[in-house]
């Protein structure tokens, strides 16, 4: 005679062993000491191979030496010494009792940081045909980016030497071992976009490419004619081109950033390093919107992305970002031109 399960016991898992509460009716059961002797077992648990194959951030590294040892001086981790700008400040002071900032918000971004951020684009940046979508940080940017263009055996291409939360996005996504590593020119560490064009040529191209102006960590700034050569050979490849603008604004000598727009290009900012908010968490793209897109739903797509992971991004950040933004362009260069003395 065979009993139901329901009747006979009540199977529940503590800590990764498996108990059982069995009734005098299952005497009738045959299996039950087979049963129970496979249940008494520990069961294996370990983290996804995805996670594993991933990077330890190098940061955090870095932290733990120099927590532990005297007279160190951390060039690790890119954190400037000045503040938000008063504007900033003010701005959450006043809203500090807004209580819409306690709901959800739009997962584009606030609707007044949005249109301020396409404002700054245009009259900065030259881009004027893109969408806006707000982050917490660049490194929720790029990770949107990843999670929205590639699939675990897409390749991508990063150019040594690379920025480390880069390569970590795409590991921990499944792309671990679809990494496909530029070369740089030795002398000038700008990406070899000679090498960049055969790359594209080949049968197995990527379906991406990353550029971070200025590099991060080499410091190095494109120019206008690299970035323009290499929007044109990703285009013609039918490859989506990511650039890293997050540094725009620490540019000498008279140097100026620019940056590149078309139906293939993402480009990605923060307010962290200019602005001085880190701990603000505030990042956005601009992409292209759906008549230039040469995906009509990447939008569409990418906001999947977004309501899975912040949702929205924090609200008290983003309106100390419109605070920041008020203060615009000549404060930042005000900050950063302090730390031209510090250039060889």
């Amino acid at each position: 005679m065979i009993l139901s399960p329901t009747l006979y016991c009540c199977r529940t898992i503590l800590r990764g062993r498996c108990s059982q509460v069995v009734p005098l009716a299952t005497r009738a059961y045959s299996g039950t000491s087979t049963f129970l002797n496979s249940c008494s077992e520990t069961q294996s648990m370990v983290t996804s191979q995805r996670v594993r194959q991933t990077d330890a951030p190098i940061i955090v590294k870095t932290q733990k030496l120099t927590a532990s040892a005297s007279d160190v001086v951390s060039l690790a981790q890119g954190i400037v010494h000045w503040k938000p700008p008063p504007q900033a400040m003010d701005a959450v002071v006043a809203s500090a009792g807004d209580h819409s900032l306690n709901q959800y918000g739009s997962g584009a971004g606030l609707p007044a940081l949005v249109k301020a951020l396409q404002h700054k684009l245009a009259t900065q940046n030259g881009l004027d045909k893109c969408e806006v979508m707000v982050t917490a940080g660049a490194n929720q940017a790029f990770t949107n980016v990843v999670l929205t263009l590639l699939d675990s055996a897409s390749k991508a291409v990063l150019f040594k030497p690379y920025y480390f939360n880069h390569l970590m996005a795409i590991q921990m996504t499944g792309g671990a071992d679809n990494v496909i590593f530029g070369r740089c020119d030795a002398e000038s560490w700008h990406p070899d976009l000679s090498w960049l064009e055969q790359c594209l040529q080949s049968k197995d191209k990527p379906t991406m490419v990353v550029l971070v102006n200025p590099n991060n960590p080499t410091g190095v700034l494109m120019t206008k004619d690299e970035l323009q050569r290499a929007r044109r050979l990703c285009e013609a490849a039918g490859v989506w081109l990511i650039v890293d603008n997050t540094y725009e604004d620490f540019t000498y000598d008279g140097r100026e950033h620019t940056c590149v727009s078309g139906p293939n290009v993402i480009n990605i900012f923060s307010m962290s390093k200019a602005f001085g908010m880190m701990g603000w968490r505030l990042g956005y793209i601009a992409y292209p919107d759906a008549e230039l897109a040469a995906d009509s739903e990447l939008g569409f797509q990418m906001a999947k992305v977004q309501d899975t992971i912040p949702i929205c991004v924090t609200q008290i950040s983003q309106v100390a970002a419109l605070g920041a933004l008020e203060a615009g362009s000549p404060w930042v260069k005000q900050q950063v031109q302090g730390l031209a003395k510090n250039s060889p």
